[in-house]
């Protein structure tokens, strides 16, 4: 038993870290006790294996996993793909697809895209060339801009490149990201929403779980090998580097490691701003997101279409409602706030010891934020009205293009320059595939509301002045939601073509609501680069100082760039007289079976009895595993990372946290965080004893 719980509890604790590439070295001796058993030169270098099979969707990770480009993710990854090629007749958001054979891999939209890391540079002197120490903070965000724009634009002369210069350390350090940009991804197999969500909001984000969260891509290039658009002469790519399956799987106690693009972590973050987020933050987007996943599950509910477009949005609303309320109750049970505070302390002991700039920093860091708190309500309500009804975050977008498009390409805000046209015209597309008018009226009627009931002084002054002229908020609705042109791609495309003036003179609702917000942020952007300008200028100490305070490895916030984190498989205590063992298997699906949320397909449970005799069963556990837990240390964006073994082979992919996780993107608990990975074995057992799906198999096999 003492043996048993080692392995469940584990002692190591050089878990947490979302670790660059460039610092594994550096870790040498806690990767070899962990069993890491490739050199960790080999992991440093993002052109070897096994990184360079890594890739990213954009908003997930994935990984190359054949010769002819295959791709694994996880299935909630592409469930905007599904809801793209779903409708009332095929509802493959629900039913799932699988392709019998190349000709029948589905592309994936003009929005799919796939990006291959081709290099890592540093930049920081380039970027901070011109800087001096008393450059003034919007001059500072002025020569920074230009530097990383200029950058990017040399990048991308090169064809069918997307670049992007990331800070690290508030701004200390800079490197170029070079990715080669594919654009024809097709959809090859993703298991119905049954399995691969099994359990739904129920067991999301908790453990025990038996989701089979995965799905296969493809990506496909010109015949002689080039980036091309989607075109029925392509065929699929030959990536230089790809995963080897390892069959064997894994066991509690082995090393396992996760490369992949983390999105955000706030660990560096003041005390002061974690207490506002769990007293305004999370409280406000918990209200907000239970009404919003109401009302979308009430119109998904009226009709087959609707339930088809609105399938991915409630998944993605869903689930950030209850990361926020998971974050709510981790600060209550976890200490995070009180451990945040006693680091604080050491930071300002540390302060007040060395002397230096590092103390009018932090004071003036925290006048910054306290500033923005202050206009937090008016300006989060806003934002969220300019983007979650689709009809008015394609238009506003569009205007934006206008706006900026009036400067030098290389002087426009980020997202508006000419790079960025393509994509803004291809979601502006598929919106025809996910609008749906009855569900976007009614989260505009949510958020027009939310804004008008804020004080009096956190108001939005254009838009009380626009809803005035429409008689009202009920009014507004009407005249926006009647008979929408903007419904179809047609005029949605049209807009952006529109110069700032047409904007400006036209009469369609849409527009004219646009520009009264964007009249009402201008200035609050400009605002917003000044304090940039200042961060600048201040984070670098405030990181140095928190560095110097805390000593050993220091790892930067993830920022959605390439990342490896490492740990075992193991288990977990949540809380007294309860013991988590790290693994789950058929027989658990079998188990909870039943009705929806766990209406498994009856050719799973039809397979289940025969799951321990197959190839794929685990011996130890005489049956298929099905998801897994480890010590890694993941957040949003690490969605479909390709979880390998200690040789760099694939054994899974990670798909979601415990729920004592959620506040580990503020601070690494050690005993309580946890990654839940899908294992491979259920992967390849679903695809050949449920499926059916042999020549994926073949594929995927290490032989092919």
């Amino acid at each position: 038993m003492i043996a048993l719980l080692s392995l469940i509890l584990g002692v190591a604790r050089a878990d947490e870290g979302m670790w660059l590439p460039e610092q594994l070295p550096g870790l040498s001796d806690e990767l070899a006790a962990l069993g890491l058993e490739l050199p960790p030169s080999q992991l440093a270098d993002p052109a070897q294996d096994p990184l360079a099979a890594v890739v990213s969707l954009g908003f997930c990770s994935a990984a190359f996993v054949s010769e002819d480009g295959l791709i694994g993710t996880n299935h909630h990854c592409v469930s905007g793909y599904l809801s793209y090629l779903s409708d009332a007749a095929n509802d493959r958001a629900r039913d799932g697809y699988l392709a019998g054979s190349r000709e029948e891999e589905l592309w994936a939209g003009p929005a799919a895209r796939l990006y291959v890391v081709e290099s890592i540079e540093d930049v920081t002197d380039a970027v901070l060339r011109r800087v001096r120490p008393r450059t003034p903070d919007l001059k500072r965000r002025e020569q920074v801009d230009a530097a990383k724009k200029a950058l990017v634009a040399a990048c991308e002369a090169q064809p069918n490149r997307r670049c992007r210069v990331a800070s690290y350390y508030g701004g200390r350090t800079y490197r170029l990201i070079t990715q080669r940009e594919l654009r024809d991804v097709r959809l090859v197999y993703a298991p119905p929403y049954a399995v691969g969500s099994y359990g739904g909001e129920v067991d999301n984000w908790e453990w025990p779980r038996h989701a089979g969260d995965f799905a296969f891509l493809r990506a496909y290039v010109a015949p002689d090998g080039s980036t091309a658009d989607h075109a029925p002469e392509n065929v699929p790519y030959k990536p230089p580097h790809h995963l080897t399956v390892a069959t064997e799987g894994v066991a509690p106690g082995d090393f396992v490691m996760v490369a992949g693009y983390p999105g955000s972590t706030y660990r560096y973050r003041s005390a002061a701003e974690l207490r506002f987020h769990a007293e305004t933050v999370y409280p406000r987007k918990v209200a907000v997101y239970t009404e919003l996943v109401a009302l979308l599950t009430e119109e998904a509910a009226k009709d087959p279409e609707a339930a088809a477009r609105l399938s991915s949005p409630i998944d993605f609303v869903g689930n950030s409602l209850k990361y926020a309320r998971g974050m709510l109750d981790n600060f209550e049970k976890s200490g995070v706030v009180a451990r945040k505070e006693a680091e604080e302390r050491a930071l300002t002991a540390w302060v007040e010891a060395h002397g230096g700039p590092h103390a009018e920093a932090l004071a003036e860091l925290a006048a910054i934020e306290e500033a923005e708190r202050a206009t937090w309500a008016r300006d989060t309500v806003a934002g969220w009205l300019m983007w979650m009804p689709d009809l008015l975050g394609a238009t506003h977008t569009a205007y934006r293009f206008a706006v900026e498009r009036e400067k030098p390409d290389l002087k426009r805000d980020a997202g508006y320059q000419d790079r960025d046209l393509a994509r803004a015209r291809h979601r502006l597309e598929a919106m025809d595939h996910t609008l749906w008018l009855p569900a976007d009226r009614r989260v505009m009627a949510l958020l027009l509301r939310e804004t008008q009931a804020l004080p009096a002084d956190a108001r939005v002054p254009q838009l009380d002045a626009w809803l005035a002229a429409q008689g009202g908020v009920d009014a507004a609705l009407e005249r926006l939601y009647a008979a929408p042109a903007l419904a179809g791609a047609e005029a949605r495309l049209a807009l952006l073509e529109m110069d700032r003036a047409a904007f400006e003179a036209s009469d369609d609702p849409w527009v004219e609501l646009a520009v009264a917000l964007e009249a009402w942020q201008a200035p609050l952007r400009q605002l917003e680069r000044e304090r940039e300008g200042a961060r600048l200028r201040l984070q670098p100490l405030y990181i140095e100082a928190l560095q110097a305070s805390r000593g050993g490895h220091f790892y930067p916030d993830a920022n959605s760039t390439l990342r490896v984190t490492v740990g075992r498989v193991e288990g977990y205590a949540p809380r007294d007289g309860v013991l988590h063992l790290p693994q789950t298997t058929v027989a658990g699906v079998v188990e909870k079976a039943g009705p929806a949320p766990f209406d498994a397909p009856q050719r799973l449970l039809d397979a289940a009895p025969g799951a321990p005799q197959s190839a794929y069963a685990d011996p130890a556990l005489k049956d298929v595993p099905v998801d897994f837990l480890s010590t890694l240390d993941t957040t949003g964006g690490n969605s479909g990372s390709a979880t390998l073994n200690g040789r760099g082979e694939l054994v899974g992919f990670v798909f979601d946290g415990n729920y004592e996780s959620m506040s580990a993107d503020w601070m690494f608990d050690p005993a309580l965080t946890r990654s839940i990975h899908v294992d491979i074995r259920y992967v390849l057992w679903l695809l050949d004893a449920v499926e059916g799906a042999g020549w994926i198999v073949e594929e995927l096999s290490p032989a092919h």
